[in-house]
């Protein structure tokens, strides 16, 4: 199933909290531009199941600094059909994974999807399987380069 071009200007999107990490490179750059235009243009939010990672001591500071200028989605609990999904998406996510290490990442993809159209990422795991996760919760996972350039193309185009 191939992932439709959504207009990030249509919708929540929301971020992972690695994707305000500072690396220095393209993806930051790009980080860095969709926060200094997003006002106005686009709802940028983080889901609420990051804020223990953001709080959590090892969370670069650069992190920790960039995270305050969000609002979090409110907390949710999920149904009994989103926690079946959430299992799907731990499993899809895991691979050959130990068990256990992708049910935080699983719950953010599957919060996101509750009240937004992306999820902004620089997990190379979750990036990976993006048409995967897309055929089981329609929501497109992309890396801030590509959510900037497909913030740019639909500009350019109008809004649909």
């Amino acid at each position: 199933m191939a992932i439709p071009d959504l207009d990030p200007r249509v919708g929540n999107n929301f971020l992972d909290a690695n994707a305000l990490d500072d690396t220095g490179g393209t993806e930051t750059a790009a980080m860095d531009e969709i926060l200094r235009m997003r006002w106005g243009n686009f709802l940028l939010l983080l889901p609420h199941s990051v804020k223990a990672e953001i709080a959590h001591p090892n969370t670069p500071d650069a992190v920790k600094r960039r995270s305050k200028e969000f609002v979090y989605s409110t907390p949710v609990e999920l149904t009994a059909a989103e926690l079946d999904t959430h299992n799907e998406i731990r499993t899809l996510i895991r691979g050959n994974a130990q068990p256990g290490q992708h049910d935080k990442d699983a719950f953010h993809l599957v919060e996101s999807a509750k009240y937004g159209r992306h999820f902004i990422t620089n997990d190379g795991r979750l990036l990976r399987k993006a048409e995967e996760i897309w055929a089981v919760l329609h929501i497109k996972v992309l890396k801030p380069s590509e959510f900037l350039a497909a913030y740019l193309a639909h500009g350019a185009r109008g809004a649909r």
